[in-house]
């Protein structure tokens, strides 16, 4: 990976002397920035862009780091391959008409894969715009054009498997003030992907900020890997994820021959390491922009400072709906702030500090406030409004920003060209602003992710598996059985073949009991009138239930009969895993009963996990209200709830013939949390 993002040498295959192709931009690109040994290679020229031209790879006057490649798609194969032999390290592969072009082309991909995993030659692409390594000198992408300023170094990485979209985010992102250090296409990601990119960059130390665009996600477990070690190192990862709809998976699919996962599934996992999701374009380079200088709040305190009340209210409010505190500051600093103002003074110094228009006539004045606001001790990040004239105003907070530590982001109703090249966080809405702002504060204060060790237990793993030896999906009573094994707390229950047995079972349980039919062809067992609850008759209710099934399920073979305890209900839960596409299995809680049908709301986490990641799962589930509702679950019951969602990760790991759990409703009351009923689907295949 480093002769592939980091080459100290490079050989351009394809190179031009017409800057208008793409060879031709590669190959000024390169020319312009990098200081080690360039190798245009074209067959007839004998010289490019006023450097001399070998006709191939094998004719290089010495061996090279990385080869970028614009050839025709049918030529690809064979430069690949001559490059691997020579001792090449990797190569970029612009080149389109792989697996995004049809059949034939899959075909080709497949070689190009073939060889890399033969020979050990790293590959980017095939179907990319490139890479750009600003540090490194590395302008190996087509991205931005050879007459356009070279950017300067700067601690923001981007990586997109789009080329296209990517060339576009990084042509925004450097006009909106973000300092892109680093540029990386995946394309079709025939070896090298998204997530193997973004755990190379997480350790380069000129990257302070991760920004991915992705459509599908290759490798989640590097992915992981990558989103933990940024945690650690306290580096900023944002996501933009393509791919939410159905129709935008298909048109994925037909871009870069992706398959995209669930979009609520990736949202969770990046939730559960730390990754933050933006969900536009614009706030994702909002974010790249905030985050960039590397300040970082003590708190959640913000101070607003506008010649504007109305602004103040504005920004106020959004700063309330993104958790921020604005505190009124105290009497010595608003009298202090007071003094500092042009007399006569109509305006407030409470935060907002609302200096009225008649400060921008005294630039002195106004960068005395300016100063006084962000050095308050009570507040923790400040954000302020300007309008978009060069003078004196702009100058203040340039100085302001440059003298202080905190955080400040700027609203504007423009673009300021001065405000942009001093690097100071600048925004045109308040949300924008104050959002950004919040954001910074939310991953100031996070907690570092980990990944739980797990370590199976083999005597339990093998008691378990001799349970999944019957049909599927598996029995409610043997499902229990199952569940037990990892924690679940289940109903008291018993197995029965006649009346007088489940007369003698309701009798040992005691109370009222439900009797349900147990059959292999009958999973939803209401629908078939296959469930009766609080039965005092049992022998009479055990008859007219069979006979119920009989008429709406004629087809159903009944295996027995469960007797089960009825167990109060507070609350009703439901708990349940199914294995994503993408990420394996995800375990979900959320309100269960009958209203998970209605809210369909829940939280999922990715094993393995512990007890603690699973309670702070909860807490986030109903805004909060589940946990610290009057009537929401207790800690007790929260620890209980969390430990069986640990026991549904372990099962999830432990068995990976099993493909959904489903506990609902998980009944929750006076301190206990019960099974009630249970559904285990197995894989056969």
């Amino acid at each position: 990976m480093d002769k592939l993002l980091a080459p100290t040498s490079i050989a351009m295959v394809g190179a031009s002397n017409n800057t208008w192709s793409i060879g031709g931009m590669v190959t000024a690109n390169l020319l312009r920035a990098f200081d080690g040994p360039v190798h245009p290679v074209h067959p007839r020229d004998t010289e490019i862009q006023g450097r001399k031209a070998c006709p191939s790879i094998a004719d290089l006057p010495e061996p090279v780091d990385l080869a970028v490649i614009a050839v025709p798609a049918g030529q690809v194969l064979g430069v690949v391959e001559q490059a691997a032999e020579r001792g090449v390290g990797g190569a970029v592969i612009l080149t389109s008409g792989f697996a995004e072009a049809g059949p034939e082309g899959k075909d080709l991909q497949q070689a190009l894969a073939d060889v890399s995993a033969r020979t050990g030659i790293r590959l980017i692409g095939p179907n990319c715009i490139g890479y750009m390594n600003v540090a490194g000198g590395v302008m190996a992408n087509f991205a931005l054009l050879p007459n356009e300023p070279l950017p300067q170094p700067g601690p923001v990485a981007l990586v997109s498997q789009s080329g296209g979209f990517g060339s576009y985010l990084t042509s925004k992102a450097l006009l909106s003030g973000v300092r892109l250090g680093w540029f990386v296409t995946t394309g079709n990601e025939v070896d090298v992907n998204l997530a193997q990119t973004l755990r190379f960059l997480v350790e380069r130390p000129e990257v302070g900020v991760l920004l991915t665009f992705s459509e599908t996600l290759r490798d989640p477990e590097t992915f992981i890997d990558a989103a933990v070690r940024a945690a650690e190192l306290g580096k900023p990862m944002v996501m933009l994820k393509a791919g939410r709809t159905e129709a935008a998976a298909k048109a994925a699919l037909s871009h870069t021959a992706s398959v995209t996962g669930s979009a609520a599934v990736m949202d969770a996992v990046c939730e559960q390491y730390g990754v933050i999701v933006a969900q536009t374009m614009e706030e994702m380079l909002d974010l790249g922009l905030i985050f960039q200088d590397g300040r970082r709040p003590a708190g959640d305190r913000i101070a607003i400072m506008t010649t504007s009340g109305g602004a103040g209210v504005l920004l106020s409010d959004v700063a309330a709906q993104q958790g921020l505190t604005v505190p009124e500051l105290p009497e010595d600093e608003q009298a202090a702030l007071t003094e500092l103002m042009p007399r006569p003074f109509y305006g407030s110094v409470l935060n907002p500090v609302d200096t009225t228009a008649q400060i921008t006539g005294n630039p002195e004045a106004y960068g005395k406030v300016v100063n006084a606001v962000a050095g308050s001790p009570s507040v923790d990040m400040l954000t302020t409004v300007v309008w978009a004239h060069p003078g004196p105003a702009i100058d203040t907070v340039i100085d302001t920003y440059r003298s202080t530590t905190r955080p400040l982001a700027v609203l504007t109703n423009a673009p300021v060209v001065d405000l942009t090249e001093a690097g100071v966080p600048t925004y045109t809405d308040p949300a924008r602003a104050v959002g950004s702002l919040a954001a910074l504060a939310r991953f100031t204060t996070r907690p570092i992710p980990a990944r739980a060790p797990y370590r199976p237990d083999e005597e339990r793993r093998e008691r378990a598996r001799a349970l999944l030896t019957g049909g599927s999906p598996m029995l409610e009573c043997d499902a229990k059985k199952l569940l037990a094994l990892y924690g679940v707390p289940v109903t008291a229950e018993e197995f029965v073949h006649s009346p007088e047995d489940a007369a003698r079972a309701a009798g040992s349980i005691g109370g009222p009991v439900a009797l349900k039919a147990m059959s292999y062809q009958l999973p939803h067992k209401s629908d078939a009138g296959a469930v009766r609850l609080g039965v005092r008759d049992v022998p009479g209710e055990y008859a007219a239930m069979l006979a119920e099934v009989a008429r709406k399920a004629p087809q159903a073979r009944i295996e027995g009969v469960l007797v089960q305890q009825m167990v109060p209900a507070r609350l009703e839960l439901t708990c349940g895993m199914r294995r994503d596409p993408a990420f394996g299995p995800m375990v979900a809680a959320g309100l269960g009963g009958v209203l998970v049908e209605i809210l369909a709301e829940a939280v999922l986490l990715r094993p393995p996990f512990d007890v603690r990641t699973a309670r702070a799962a909860l807490d986030g589930l109903a805004g909060g209200r589940l946990v610290s509702g009057g009537r929401g679950l207790s800690e007790e019951e929260a620890e209980l709830v969390a430990t069986v969602m640990t026991g549904l990760a372990e099962l999830a790991l432990d068995l990976p013939e099993v493909d959904e759990v489903d506990v609902n409703p998980l009944r929750v009351a006076d301190g206990a949390v019960v099974a009630a009923d249970g559904l285990v689907v197995i894989s056969h295949g």
